[in-house]
């Protein structure tokens, strides 16, 4: 199991967002490509997404489903805070 430290404010936006989105869909953790080339860096960030039963772990954050792969949680640790950045962008942060 994994676990998401998130404050109220996110937690709205989050069910708002969910409210748009197909029953079952789920807030992924996941992981983008920044830049290109030998450039290039890994960010953290979210989806929404229909869970995977088999490649997934899933967890409930105050009603609000989370889930990420298997490997991204081996990759990246099993506790993940989310807040918002100055440009009131989300931020996802990994730290055990």
């Amino acid at each position: 199991m994994f676990t998401v430290t998130i404050d109220e404010a996110m937690l709205q936006k989050l069910r708002a967002m969910l409210e748009k989105e197909d029953e079952g869909t789920c807030v992924r953790l996941r992981e983008y490509k920044v830049g290109g080339g030998c450039h290039c860096k890994i960010a953290l960030g979210l989806g929404m997404d229909v869970p995977d039963e088999e490649e997934d772990e899933q967890v409930r954050v105050h009603d609000v489903p989370f889930v990420a792969e298997k490997d991204f949680l081996l990759k990246h640790g099993k506790a993940f805070s989310l807040s918002f950045s100055e440009d009131k962008g989300v931020m996802v942060t990994a730290g055990e």
